[in-house]
C-alpha cells in the first residue's frame, strides 16, 4: 500500500467530514489515518504563523505522541514529515486503501498540485454544504472556544473586510465562499476523480448516499454503522466566561485545576440546553456575502444549487 492516500476527504469544514470519515473507519477496504486531519500536502499553510489564539485552539501533537510503536487516534496536526505521516497508516492490512480527511486540503492553493504529485490515482470527495449554514456552525463553533463575542452577522462582516489568511482568523466567509478553490481542483484532477456531493442532499438520505460513495469510489459495498455518529454542535451558556476559561491565561489554569471526575458536570453546566438558532431575518441577510460566489458554483459544477437560495 502506498504511504500516501488513495482517498482524500478534503472539506469543506463543518461540512460533515468528520461523520464521513467515521464511516469509512468501519469499512473493511479502508485504512483511516491516525491522525484524522494531518495537513500533509498543504504545505502553503505554515502553523508557525498562526496567531496566538489559533495556536492555542490546536496545537502541535507533542513528541511523545510519536515515541510509541503503535499510533493512537487523533483529531488534528499538521505533519510535515513524510516519515511521520506514512506511520499514520501503519495499521493498514495488505490492500486496503488509504484515507485522510484534511478540510484545509480545498482552501489550500498548494494542495491540488501537492496531492497529485504525491497520488495522481487518488479519489478525492469534497462535500459542499449551504455557505451560511456552514458560516453559522462554524461560527458556533467559534463562540464555544471563546474565538468569538460579537453576533453572527458582525463576525460576518469582520471576518470579510479580512484577508483570507488560515490560522490567523476564523474566515467564516471566505471558507464558505467555494468557487476559487473549486476551480482550482478542477484544474488539476480529473472529473471521474473528484467527487462533488452537496451535504444535504448526501445526508438526507445516508445509507443510499454511503452505497453510491462506495460504488463511486471502487469500494465494496458495506453497510453504515448500526448508529452513525452525529457531531452536533454545543453553544456556551455563558460566553463571557466560556472565553475566559479557554483564552485568558487565569481562565486555562482554573479550568485546568477542575478535578477529572468533575469535568462532565462542569461541561454540561457551562452548556446551553437550548441550541442556537440562525433567524430567516440574519439568514437572508447573510445570503449576500455568497450571492455572486453560489452562482458561480453553480456553473463550475454544471449543476443547480437552487436549494441553497
Amino acid at each position: 500500500m502506498s504511504v500516501y492516500p488513495d482517498i482524500a476527504i478534503i472539506g469543506v469544514a463543518k461540512g460533515g467530514t468528520t461523520a464521513l470519515a467515521t464511516w469509512f473507519e468501519a469499512h473493511p477496504d479502508v485504512a483511516v489515518s491516525r491522525i484524522k486531519e494531518p495537513n500533509f500536502f498543504c504545505t502553503d499553510i505554515r502553523p508557525e504563523s498562526f496567531s496566538e489564539a489559533y495556536r492555542r485552539m490546536s496545537p502541535a501533537l507533542p513528541d511523545r505522541y510519536w515515541s510509541v510503536e503503535t499510533l493512537t487516534s487523533a483529531h488534528q496536526d499538521f505533519v510535515r514529515d513524510s516519515e511521520r505521516y506514512a506511520r499514520l497508516f501503519d495499521h493498514a492490512a495488505p490492500g486496503q486503501r488509504a484515507l485522510e480527511a484534511s478540510t484545509s486540503y480545498f482552501f489550500s492553493e498548494a494542495a491540488p498540485e501537492t496531492l497529485f504529485a504525491a497520488n495522481p490515482q487518488a479519489h478525492i470527495i469534497l462535500l459542499l454544504r449551504h455557505p451560511v449554514e456552514r458560516a453559522f456552525s462554524h461560527y458556533r463553533m467559534a463562540r464555544k472556544y471563546g474565538m468569538v463575542q460579537s453576533d453572527f452577522l458582525t463576525a460576518l462582516a469582520e471576518d470579510a473586510a479580512r484577508p483570507a489568511v488560515w490560522g490567523h482568523s476564523e474566515n467564516f466567509v471566505h471558507l464558505s465562499r467555494y468557487a476559487e478553490s473549486l476551480r482550482r481542483w478542477q484544474a488539476r484532477w480529473p472529473a471521474q476523480q473528484l467527487h462533488v456531493y452537496r451535504y444535504e442532499d448526501f445526508f438526507a438520505e445516508e445509507a443510499a448516499s454511503w452505497a453510491q460513495l462506495c460504488r463511486d469510489l471502487g469500494l465494496s459495498e458495506h453497510p453504515l454503522p448500526a448508529q452513525t455518529k452525529i457531531f452536533e454542535g454545543q453553544d456556551p451558556a455563558f460566553p463571557g466566561l466560556q472565553r475566559f476559561l479557554t483564552q485568558h491565561p487565569v481562565g486555562r489554569v482554573l479550568k485546568a485545576l477542575v478535578p477529572s471526575g468533575l469535568k462532565g458536570g462542569v461541561k454540561k453546566a457551562l452548556t446551553t440546553t437550548e441550541a442556537l438558532r440562525l433567524s430567516d431575518a440574519d439568514r437572508k441577510d447573510a445570503w449576500r456575502y455568497f450571492r455572486e460566489d453560489v452562482a458561480e458554483c453553480e456553473t463550475l459544477l454544471n449543476r443547480p444549487l437552487s436549494l441553497w437560495t
